[in-house]
């Protein structure tokens, strides 16, 4: 099976998962690439983004691979701000082409936890609506450590 994992990441948190995720299908001989969504231009501050966030703002995105039509699997991430996924990941599944067959997974990293269900219920149903099959949803605290987060993986992938 090939992956895709595609993931937006401001402070490292949702990148560190993104990793952990490949390095964990990569053992299982899987081939997985990552994909990593970056605005062109991004609010500074963790309250800006939770403003643009908020008001589901769509952010031009830096050229990246919106075609995947080469992908069995698209594993989608995103910190949640104020109850919703990343604004980057409503520009970049404006974008990407249909996900029709495809399998998915979407995962989001998370401080406080609030909102944490919301944005995956979001995330998960942009996916459907492209036309994937969504087979899973899971979510990370802060800092949680790469060996927790594979551990988590392996029980759903």
């Amino acid at each position: 099976m090939k992956s895709a994992v595609v993931y937006y990441s401001f402070t490292g948190n949702t990148h560190r998962v993104a990793y952990a995720i490949i390095d964990l299908l990569k053992s299982r001989s899987e081939e997985a690439i990552a994909i990593r969504i970056r605005p062109l231009k991004e609010e500074t501050g963790f309250f800006g983004q939770c403003k643009g966030a908020l008001l589901s703002r769509k952010p031009e995105l830096y050229r990246t691979l919106f075609d995947l039509k080469d992908f069995d699997r698209i594993i989608l991430g995103s910190p949640v701000w104020a109850f919703k996924p990343a604004p980057a990941i409503n520009t970049y599944l404006d974008k990407c082409g249909s996900l029709e067959g495809k399998e998915a997974f979407a995962f989001v990293t998370y401080g406080s936890g609030a909102g944490r269900t919301r944005a995956l219920e979001i995330m998960a149903s942009r996916l459907r609506d492209k036309g994937a099959h969504v087979t899973g949803t899971m979510s990370f605290r802060q800092g949680e450590d790469a060996k927790a987060c594979k551990e988590k993986i392996q029980k759903v992938l």
